[in-house]
């Protein structure tokens, strides 16, 4: 904020009385102090602080007490404080020029403006909106960045509340509100913990910025406080509100919905998107949609869809997922081409996996020969061993013994 008042020093200094107060006798410099101002203001326009401070400080001896010309040198000494980031010096002579009571009501009032916001650049923020807050009531068409200036005070103050009104105040204004305003919004909802109106705030920069990724961790993180319904309500507005022909967006909002384990609007969203052309049928995509129904608990949609994808994996990571789903479901035969794909491609531990699974698969189609066979080769891995021995178990004592009829 320092910085900001800085730059607004020099030409806040190119407005002042001495250029505005003509017009009346009692607002008129001496030749003398008009060129000895006019020089100082040079000096400050080439950055040449020190004679400009020197001249002006020699000046203000050089005027009658309590006269307009001492208030226009003090105002002037205010503003060159003020361009070199002297915020107390600054102040105090602004102060000074507005005591003396001897200025134009216009640069009266601008004065008592520009002692506002250094009040607030220099952290005196409660003397800075009382001072401000008296100038808006004088003011007939104030500056939308006031609002913001009064709302960036209170917000430092923890007055949350007047934050908000200040910030709403200053987007209204604006058909163009910054992404800082909304930010300081929502900052200040979070405060107050007033959730929901947070998340109106994110969904409005979401839909100013689908690709901030904050923000939708943000959301997400908020929408999960609610309950799960309102939860997926409010997701189904902001689709409304985003261009869902992004494939991006649609991604994140399928994500959300898995974040809200909401997974059936996910599956939802994600097919519509392929069956659209929004995003592409790819392996990754294909698999993220298959991941949704199989936590939405729809078998039938996330087999079919891993039957379509499965010979894309050469892991056989998804034949063993697939395989999982009809052993779920109790599917065995249909488990077998899956199992078998997956045991020549997989290593180590999960081969052992699908030999186990193939096992109790076998045993189910009464293959007890085969399942045999399986079982004990699951036993070489020392994940599935006790399993496996336990299983060889059962099958031999399902089995009739010699001679029984």
């Amino acid at each position: 904020m320092k910085t900001l008042f800085a730059k607004l020093a020099l030409s806040s200094l190119l407005v002042m009385s001495l250029m505005t107060s003509a017009s009346a006798e009692e607002y008129l410099l001496s030749q003398e102090t008009y060129e000895a101002l006019e020089s100082a203001q040079q000096q400050m326009a080439d950055e040449r602080y020190q004679p400009a401070e020197a001249a002006l400080l020699k000046l203000i001896d050089e005027t009658d007490a309590g006269s307009y010309e001492r208030a226009v040198v003090l105002q002037t000494l205010g503003y060159l404080y003020s361009e070199t980031g002297d915020y107390p010096r600054a102040t105090e002579q602004f102060r000074s020029a507005l005591e003396l009571n001897a200025l134009p009501p216009e640069v009266t009032h601008n004065l008592q403006y520009n002692l506002a916001q250094l009040l607030i650049a220099d952290g005196k923020y409660q003397q800075g909106v009382d001072l401000l807050t008296r100038w808006l009531a004088n003011e007939a068409n104030p500056d939308t960045n006031v609002y913001v200036l009064l709302a960036t005070a209170h917000y430092q103050l923890k007055q949350f509340s007047k934050t908000v009104e200040h910030i709403r105040t200053a987007i209204r204004r604006t058909n163009s509100p910054k992404e800082d305003w909304y930010r300081m919004q929502l900052a200040a909802h979070i405060e107050m913990k007033q959730y929901d109106s947070a998340i109106n705030v994110l969904e409005t920069l979401l839909v100013l910025h689908p690709d901030d990724k904050t923000y939708w961790d943000q959301l997400g993180s908020l929408y999960a406080r609610q309950d799960k319904q309102l939860s997926s309500l409010a997701v189904s507005m902001l689709m409304k509100r985003l261009n869902l022909g992004d494939d991006d967006i649609v991604m994140r909002l399928s994500n959300m919905y898995r974040y809200l384990n909401i997974p059936f609007k996910s599956g939802q969203l994600l097919q519509k998107a392929i069956d659209d052309g929004v995003i592409a049928a790819n392996f990754s995509n294909m698999e993220k949609l298959a991941d949704s129904w199989l936590a939405a608990r729809e078998a039938d949609k996330a087999s079919a869809v891993l039957e379509k994808i499965r010979g894309q994996d050469n892991s056989g990571e998804t034949d063993l997922k697939l395989a999982r789903l009809y052993v779920s479901e109790e599917q065995w035969q249909e488990a077998v081409a899956p199992l078998e794909a997956a045991t020549e491609k997989l290593t180590n531990s999960k081969k052992g996996d699908a030999l186990l699974m193939g096992g109790m698969v076998q045993f189910h189609l009464k293959n007890l020969e085969r399942a045999e066979s399986l079982l004990k080769q699951a036993g070489r891995f020392d994940k599935q061993r006790n399993q496996a021995a336990q299983w060889l178990r059962h099958i031999q004592q399902s089995q009739p013994e010699d001679g029984d009829a």
